[in-house]
């Protein structure tokens, strides 16, 4: 599993270095005619001319082409980033191996030369960019950045060549593509820098090196003696797959002060004291073996088969615990001082406590090591967001956990740590299903007990062996979430083509643009047409079809409205104009009605078009050939065909997300009838302002912790957020979240996410289930008003490591000298 973040990052980036790319080829479009114009010889003029014609009919297909390029290539490295490393085969088609030709070499040339210009134009944001992605892809070496220039380069010069462009026309259109690519790219890399830094993500500075260490080198002891040299001599490189994980999590190498570095942040964590140096003692677990590839430092065998024989124990039917500072023993399902809800297991570690301090060699660290763990399972099995039947499968791992807490202390301060994640996955899982009795919660139980049975079965002492069970829980989880998805498929058919007319009338927006800039017309009209008026074509012609007289008569209504604002000054115009007037407002307002514009913005835009009209009047009409001419302008506009979905499929939509209090240029309602409405329980951004500001004393359900609210571990990568505007980037499916609806509380599950996530489905209840659906905007706007928030308000060895902390300062201000201890009722 890679940074949860870099998805996000790549998803923005690549609409943002789409949209750079094709403002650029727009600029080239206007360009090219000037340049003809001036060129010095007739094959230059001619050239100029043939990639003016080229890139105006195929500037889409351009687009596109470079869309999907560009897509496959920042697939590809999110690929390498997850394996962790590339081989040849992995994209190598020995059988579809040919020589490279002429053309293809050209392209190359041009594409380094362009992406060397690029570069240097882009310097001063490269840099910043590149030390951020460092963070995300884990690797500083340059190549592995998929947003340099050189990828952008050859996305786009591949994309000229696909559409069928002559080579020539390819190396002319790409030199001059290059000249302002460079300052459009530089505003999209900080655009990028900044989602990056809003991601939380920080600069990775410039690292060393250091050598192998042999595997010659001492273990330390408490007794503070440290290897005062390392062997020059190099030690055996071993070249397997040990420390590799697709999660990014790689074990450090082991030495005497790196242990001892993290028992120090160890006690910091927790406010517990360092065991200080004994002389002649026994040396921690973690450093007294090599440790093994894929695994952890080999053990004793007396340990390790106590670890296998409570972890084999059932606990007794009536047991209870006693916690100390509390007054007398706190019965099973009553609440402690201390604890946030009552155990709901047996806590083995407290229980066997002497045992296995005895057996693990008596090292003080260890000791600390085991009543930390020992206060994390008092706060994990008492967990109130966790359900008892979970909890009961997570007490099972107790003895898995203790054993890599002794080896292996990034466990505690590293959230990509294996272990940590599977212990908390099966937590987060736990708060999305409302009983476990039938159906998908019976399901989960059930796999989630499987796995737990083979990883305290099988050898735990494998860190692989984690990894495989958390990626077979996620396996099942997608399963899940795909059978849960297709209850809801006719909903989600119906959203997805609902996202296709958006694509769709995004590009028809953009060509009328283009068409229009040079039509003469108030700049409000232009508006109008391109980005409302747009709308209402697109929509009539899903509706009712290209051809249907519907889709005829709005089309027909652009045209007459950009005639109407003419200048009129002669009488039979002005006769003409006050004729058709009515129907013309017949029809604008049967249009806007069609894509239900609100009524603010109608009044808005008509209380300019009444005056428009009045002034235009007065004004002397056109000479007759500038009237046919802007006749012949409209008439072509008028002509231009509504992209198909097909043609569409690949644009990125626009980002929707960086100004909430704005109008979108896209509205998702329009598409969207009253019956569609119903059918997916949608909810429209209007819902938010109908029901006001949320109160702020409302209480949250969930038993939620306000010490909780900021988590102040510090760990090895920032916190997923819980609450706020970013939880939109961070949502999973199959994961609770709370949602404010209709002024109650309600704890809903994520089932589906359109591919451009644009529509959002989530499931309420579990009898009788309620479809909750809405748009990435009225989510955001939900999650920036303290609408939407994550069920877990942290993960939970976050919350029991804050939870344990405070438990740990009671006990030392109180003066206790026992911990809880869990015994059986005889």
């Amino acid at each position: 599993m890679t940074d949860p973040r870099l998805d996000i990052v790549l998803d923005r980036a690549h609409s943002r270095v789409n949209k750079a790319v094709s403002d650029a080829i727009d600029k080239v479009l206007t360009q090219l005619g000037p340049l003809s114009l001036s060129a010095t010889s007739n094959s230059q003029r001619q050239l100029l001319m043939s990639a003016e014609r080229e890139l105006k009919f195929k500037a889409p297909q351009v687009s596109a082409s470079f869309n999907k390029g560009f897509r496959q290539q920042l697939d590809k490295a999110n690929r390498v980033t997850q394996s962790g490393h590339q081989t040849l085969g992995n994209d190598t088609d020995w059988a579809s191996l040919s020589l490279v030709d002429n053309e293809e070499v050209e392209r190359s040339v041009t594409a380094d030369r362009m992406a060397q210009a690029l570069t240097h134009e882009c310097d001063a944001e490269l840099g910043p960019l590149q030390a951020h992605m460092t963070t995300l892809l884990g690797d500083p070496s340059p190549e592995r950045n998929p947003l340099r220039p050189p990828g952008i380069a050859k996305a786009l010069l591949n994309a000229l060549a696909d559409v069928g462009s002559e080579p020539d026309v390819v190396q002319t259109l790409g030199q001059h593509a290059g000249r302002v690519l460079g300052q459009e790219l530089r505003n999209c890399y900080s655009q990028i820098l900044a989602d990056l830094k809003a991601q939380g993500v920080t600069p990775q500075g410039l690292s060393v090196n250091r050598a192998r260490q042999g595997t010659a080198t001492s273990p330390g002891s408490l007794n503070g003696e440290l290897p005062t040299a390392t062997p020059t001599q190099p030690g055996t490189f071993n070249d397997s797959t040990a420390g590799r994980s697709t999660s990014g999590y790689a074990s450090a190498p082991l030495t005497a002060e790196t242990h001892l570095r993290a028992a120090q942040a160890l006690s910091e964590m927790f406010g517990v004291t360092m065991p200080g140096p004994v002389p002649n003692g026994p040396a921690p677990m973690g450093l007294r073996a090599p440790r093994a590839p894929g695994g952890m430092p080999a053990v004793n065998p007396d340990f390790q088969n106590l670890l296998r024989q409570i972890a084999a124990q059932t606990p007794a039917p009536g047991w209870t615990a006693d916690f100390p500072g509390a007054d007398g023993a706190g019965a099973q399902g009553e609440i402690s001082a201390g604890f946030a809800g009552p155990l709901m297991a047996v806590n083995l570690i407290r229980a066997h406590r002497e045992e296995l301090v005895r057996a693990s060699g008596g090292a003080a660290l260890d000791q600390m090591v085991i009543d930390i763990v020992a206060a994390l399972f008092d706060q994990v099995l008492s967990d109130p967001k966790v359900s008892p039947q979970m909890a009961r499968q997570i007490a099972r791992l107790q003895m898995p956990v203790l054993r890599v807490a002794l080896a292996d202390m990034s466990f505690f301060n590293s959230r990509k740590h294996p272990v940590r994640r599977f212990v908390n996955r099966i937590a987060t899982l736990s708060a999305s299903f409302d009983g476990y009795d039938d159906g998908a919660g019976r399901a989960c139980l059930e796999r989630v007990t499987a796995l737990v049975d083979d990883i305290v079965a099988g050898d735990f002492d494998r860190m692989d062996a984690y990894e495989s069970k958390l990626a077979e829980l996620e396996s099942f989880i997608d399963t899940e979430n795909a059978r849960e998805a297709a209850e809801n498929a006719a909903v989600a058919a119906m959203l997805n083509g609902k996202e296709a007319d958006l694509r769709v009338h995004q590009r028809y927006m953009q060509i009328l643009k283009r068409e229009l800039a040079d039509v003469e017309m108030p700049e409000f009209v232009r508006d109008f047409l391109a980005q409302i008026w747009s709308q209402v074509q697109v929509m009539a012609s899903a509706r009712d079809g290209a051809q249907s007289p519907l889709a005829a008569r709005m089309k027909k209504a652009g045209h007459d409205l950009a005639l109407s604002v003419q200048p009129k000054g002669h009488p039979q115009l002005r006769k003409e104009f006050l004729l058709k007037l009515p129907q013309l407002m017949k029809d604008l307002n049967e249009g806007l009605g069609l894509i239900q514009w609100a009524d603010e913005a109608k009044q808005a835009f008509f209380s300019q078009l009444l005056p428009a009209h009045a002034e235009c009047l007065k004004t002397a009409p056109h000479h007759d050939l500038t009237q046919r001419m802007l006749e012949h302008q409209l008439t072509k506009v008028e002509q231009i065909a509504i992209p198909s979905r097909e043609e569409a499929a690949n644009d990125p939509l626009p980002e929707t997300l960086d100004d909430l209090k704005s109008p979108p240029v896209l509205t998702v309602v329009s598409a969207l009838s009253a019956t569609e409405i119903q059918q997916a329980g949608f909810v429209p951004e209007a819902a938010l302002a109908a029901e006001g500001p949320l109160d702020i004393d409302l209480n949250l359900p969930g038993d939620n912790d306000p010490s909780l609210s900021e988590i102040d571990i510090n760990l090895d990568a920032p916190p997923p957020p819980s609450a706020g505007l970013q939880l939109v980037h961070h949502i999973q499916k199959g994961t609770a979240y709370q949602m404010m609806m209709q002024g109650q509380w309600k704890k809903v599950r994520l089932t589906w996410v359109s591919d451009g996530r644009t529509f959002f489905i989530f499931n309420h209840g579990h009898t009788h289930k309620q479809t909750i659906s809405l748009t990435a905007r009225t989510l955001a706007k939900m999650c920036d008003s303290g609408r939407f928030r994550a069920f877990e308000q942290a993960e939970l060895i976050e919350r029991a490591t804050v939870r344990a902390r405070r438990q740990l300062a009671a006990l030392g201000s109180g003066g206790a000298s026992a911990a809880p201890r869990a015994r059986s009722a005889a």
